[in-house]
């Protein structure tokens, strides 16, 4: 009996509780006496939870209130696992679902119904990743603004909303403080992630989002036509008429000009003929763009590699 009652008391504290959600030993005797294991003297739960200890499972005493500290899998780290599965295709879906369920034993219900909720089934970790994700999903769980930095917009203040995934990438929807308009860039382009204390206090429905992530996404892998900014770095006469005769809905600005065109290797092969001449403005663009210059180069040094051995 007293295996069955510490082993039912593991699974009650892993699945009900959590740093934000815990359980009197009152509530814990209800727990039990549900299983049918009754538990008449508290001093029960206290030689249990030593017991617990030794073995690694460290409950917290919070005036009276208990919860499991440790879990085999950060919430962040759940969540990589999950979407990874959801973006295998060639499985079938009860399978998918069945792995998931699995997954989320290791947490409790409530961050569980939270990963399920901030969940989207479309579908190199950096040393601080991990860490940023899990920041940036706690700041969504209790609707808390966070300060991110990136290269050319330090200290911006946001109201994070969703974590979506595509293609080995993260991105980031987020709106800032008393606006409704949301916007989205990719979550490894932030360096640096802190939470604050400030509340998010608009609600902005899930349906708003989803829709927005069907309608944009990211342009550069869904191939959707959009709106491009760029700034003219090295003017003449003869580059204008150049860009006139590749893009003939361009629209030339004060100091640069803007195109509609998708997002996609078509598009960036084209602008490599423009060398520096042309920047573009939209900073997700440019680091799409990037990464397109990376893997040829890349693809380039592989080639070489393979000739010369």
């Amino acid at each position: 009996m007293n295996k069955q009652r510490i082993l039912e008391l593991v699974r009650i504290l892993r699945k009900k509780t959590d740093p934000e959600h815990k359980l009197t030993i009152s509530e814990l005797m209800n727990e039990l006496d549900q299983k049918e294991i009754h538990v008449s003297n508290r001093k029960t739960f206290y030689d249990d939870f030593r017991s617990l200890d030794e073995y690694g499972l460290i409950v917290e005493n919070d005036n009276g209130q208990y919860y499991l500290s440790e879990a085999p899998f950060s919430l962040a780290e759940i969540k990589i696992l999950s979407d990874s599965l959801n973006s295998l295709k060639d499985l079938d879906d009860r399978f998918v679902e069945n792995l998931k369920e699995k997954l989320y034993a290791f947490i409790s219900d409530y961050e569980a119904n939270d990963l399920k909720r901030l969940e989207y089934t479309n579908d190199h970790l950096q040393t601080h990743f991990i860490h940023r994700l899990e920041d940036t999903l706690q700041a969504i769980r209790n609707h808390k603004r966070i300060l991110i930095t990136r290269k050319s917009h330090p200290n911006e203040e946001i109201a994070p909303l969703f974590l979506y995934r595509e293609n080995e990438h993260y991105y980031l929807y987020y709106h800032y403080p008393n606006s409704e308009k949301i916007y989205h860039l990719r979550f490894d382009h932030i360096d640096a992630i802190s939470l604050t204390e400030n509340d998010d206090n608009l609600t902005i429905p899930r349906e708003k989002i989803i829709n927005l992530i069907n309608e944009s996404t990211n342009a550069f892998h869904s191939a959707k036509t959009q709106t491009i900014r760029f700034l003219i770095t090295n003017d003449s006469e003869s580059l204008r008429n150049r860009l006139q005769d590749d893009f003939p809905n361009i629209i030339f600005t004060r100091s640069g000009f803007s195109i509609k065109a998708s997002i996609n290797e078509v598009l960036f092969a084209k602008l490599t003929g423009y060398g520096t001449d042309i920047k573009i403005s939209d900073e997700d663009i440019a680091y799409d763009y990037m990464d397109f210059l990376s893997n040829i180069i890349r693809n380039n040094r592989n080639g070489n590699s393979t000739s010369g051995s």
